[in-house]
């Protein structure tokens, strides 16, 4: 190996480091915002709504609605900020597979994110979208959650890494397919959700 090709090994190296703990510092900061800070105040907000027949039963998430101390608050932001840096380190590993116009590049992953993510989350049965009402307002409250997460993850990273470069360019028949599959993957979750949700109601 050359000196020129061991410093350009060395400089692509050191752009995967950077690239990386930008997501994750991304990831981490968005997890904090939306998850934890805005999860605690869509906790509140239900809280209120439901006061006082739901106050004092505990969630399926282990919090008891209405109830709120310190340490549980501690524990969602770093839970909600662990996650983050996780959810980070996956946006920047297929932010490269975004095509199209702009403003399309910065909703798709948000958008795919947010089904996958609320399939998971929203249930027709337990106690967070059984006994609070209205039923609808809490679905929407926890599928914010994933979609504002996801939206600051996009926007710092993009800002904080810049070029849109990825190894994604060198295989395009490659990306194509995890395209495909990653479009399947959101379609499923779409139709998971609206089955959910139709149960909920």
């Amino acid at each position: 190996m050359t000196l020129h090709e061991q410093s350009s090994t060395l400089s692509s190296g050191i752009e995967w480091g950077r690239r990386l703990g930008v997501a994750a510092l991304a990831g981490g900061v968005a997890g904090l915002v939306a998850g934890g800070i805005g999860g605690r105040l869509f906790m509140l907000a239900l809280a209120r709504l439901n006061h006082p027949r739901a106050t004092g039963v505990l969630s399926d998430d282990g919090f008891v609605i209405g109830q709120f101390t310190l340490a549980g608050t501690i524990n969602l932001l770093l839970v909600c900020t662990v996650l983050g840096v996780i959810g980070g380190l996956v946006w920047v590993a297929i932010r490269g597979l975004r095509f199209g116009p702009p403003w399309w590049r910065r909703v798709s992953v948000p958008l795919g994110a947010t089904l996958v993510i609320g399939a998971m989350m929203v249930h027709s049965d337990g106690v967070d979208f059984t006994l609070l009402d209205p039923p609808l307002v809490a679905v929407a409250l926890s599928l914010s959650v994933p979609l504002l997460a996801t939206l600051l993850v996009t926007w710092l990273g993009d800002r904080w890494i810049g070029n849109d470069q990825t190894i994604w360019q060198r295989m395009p028949a490659v990306a194509w397919i995890a395209r495909v599959a990653l479009t399947l993957l959101a379609g499923w979750a779409l139709v998971d959700l609206a089955t959910t949700v139709s149960r909920i109601l």
